[in-house]
């Protein structure tokens, strides 16, 4: 087998849809990259595009190149010979592809050869490692950054261009590559006796879809796959003719269905732990380095702060394109896909004429993505409210948010209108979307950041003309379908 058939074994060993979001990854962080280098004039952007292409090197290895440790795992399971040494030489190649490519470039722009060789394989085989460790572990892997960020004052590590950080993060690099090796030999080993739930590796969710294929969110042998202190508790009381809109999100399920309090607690205190796991090993290590407890609030402080300003900048940008995307995933299943709850909910007596039930169609099905949507925003006033020197920044984001919830409610007025977009369409206007939004954070910051690039606040103007022609582009279509959910004898007739 040659290179090009090495190349193309992951291409053909992940799904279709999941294949088109790494290009788009790889896109716009290649595009990010190229204008950071050729817009900025800070001597040190090459750092700026370094970081952007690790964030698309990570992507790469953790969402697409995994797909071939599936083949393998079936290709043991069925004997076939010589597969699995191909497989492992296509890895070998984007390894070493995907190291030297992008470095090739950034030594172009100025970045030293070293830094830039180990920063690109730290991402890389943190990808790997992502994708192959158990999924509580790597829960914990997005806290990462915050705490390198918050440890690094009081460290003896400078910038990237330093000799002895290299050498860290090139040791890192290798401890998180041999996991991975350790990690995927083992997965080849287990063959079909994998773990389940929170046990299993990240990968196998490319095979359940919940990466690849949306049409298996809220399956129940996903949602059986949980442990018990896990399982949303339904909450049932006084669903019927007296509350439709409840019972409605009932039938919808997924993130619709109505909790007990004692579940919405017992989440929100999963989450709350999955927060203070870090911070809990950050002031440790502080304290077994023999460092007073006043050190070891002040680092506990900036890691805080930290997590909360990249906590906060990632889910606005990521949060909009998100929430407009799974709920339209969820509800396009559950309209278009032949199901007994709706027909029967549109039977049963004493639920209300058509004009009620349109009304508590509308109230469970656009209640809980828009009520995100404003939490997201409420988030960016907070943050515009605690840190107003980036208040300016911020408003964008705030903008964006706006936007995104218009696309959401369109999207969902025309698929209960019965006129739901095509695919093409739906993924142009989400990708659009996730743009403006990137776009949204790196304009300002590029404006009005540390080292400002003076003549990109003329980009400002044009960007919130786009946001506003895309707004109204989005009530032309809300309108489309809310016309089409009006002309229907009954709301449930579009299923």
């Amino acid at each position: 087998m040659n290179a090009l058939q090495w190349l193309r074994i992951p291409w053909y060993s992940t799904h279709r849809s999941l294949r088109w979001l790494i290009v788009f990854v790889l896109v716009a962080c290649a595009a990010g990259a190229v204008a950071i280098a050729l817009l900025s004039d800070n001597p040190g952007r090459w750092q700026g595009s370094l970081g952007l292409l690790g964030v698309s090197q990570f992507f790469l290895w953790a969402f697409f190149l995994p797909a071939t440790l599936l083949l393998a795992i079936d290709t043991r399971l069925l004997r076939v010979p010589g597969v699995q040494r191909q497989i492992i030489g296509s890895l070998l190649l984007y390894g070493v592809l995907s190291v030297i490519l992008p470095t090739a470039w950034l030594t172009t722009r100025g970045a030293p050869m070293l830094p830039a060789v180990a920063v690109l394989a730290l991402c890389a085989c943190g990808g790997l490692a992502f994708a192959t460790m158990p999924r509580y572990l790597a829960a914990l892997l997005g806290f990462t950054p915050a705490v390198l960020n918050a440890v690094h004052p009081d460290s003896h590590l400078r910038g990237l261009d330093d000799p002895q950080t290299t050498l860290f993060i090139a040791s890192m690099a290798l401890a998180l590559l041999l996991v991975a090796v350790w990690r995927g030999r083992r997965l080849l080993l287990d063959g079909a006796n994998q773990a389940q739930g929170w046990s299993s590796p990240m990968m196998l969710q490319l095979r359940n879809g919940s990466w690849g294929q949306w049409g298996a969110i809220g399956e129940n042998r996903q949602l059986r796959q949980r442990p018990d202190w896990l399982r949303a508790t339904p909450d049932l009381a006084g669903a019927g003719p007296a509350r439709p809109d409840k019972a409605v999100r009932i039938a919808l399920g997924g993130w619709y269905l109505p909790q007990t309090w004692l579940s919405y607690v017992r989440q929100l205190t999963l989450a709350i732990g999955l927060v203070a796991l870090p911070l809990f090993v950050v002031v440790l290590l502080n304290k077994l380095g023999g460092r007073g407890p006043g050190a070891a609030i002040e680092v506990t402080r900036r890691t805080v702060e930290g997590a909360l300003m990249g906590g906060l900048g990632s889910l606005a940008v990521m949060a909009g394109t998100l929430i407009a995307s799974l709920s339209v995933a969820l509800l396009s299943k559950r309209w278009q896909r032949v199901n007994a709850e709706l027909p029967l909910l549109a039977l049963l007596p004493g639920m209300g004429d058509a004009r009620h039930m349109r009304h508590a169609l509308l109230r469970a099905g656009l209640g809980m993505p828009l009520l995100l949507h404003t939490v997201v925003a409420l988030l960016v006033g907070a943050a515009m409210l605690f840190w107003p020197r980036h208040a300016r920044e911020l408003s964008f984001l705030l903008l964006a948010q706006f936007g995104s919830a218009t696309i959401t409610a369109a999207l969902l007025l025309n698929l209960f209108g019965g006129r739901r977009l095509a695919i093409w369409s739906s993924a142009l206007l989400l990708g659009l979307c996730l743009v403006l939004t990137i776009l949204s954070l790196l304009l300002p910051l590029l404006t009005w950041g540390k080292h400002p690039v003076g003549w990109v606040g003329e980009l400002l103007s044009p960007l919130g003309l786009i946001w506003l022609l895309l707004v109204l582009g989005m009530l032309w279509l809300g309108r489309r379908g809310w016309q089409g959910l009006q002309r229907q004898p009954h709301p449930f007739l579009a299923s």
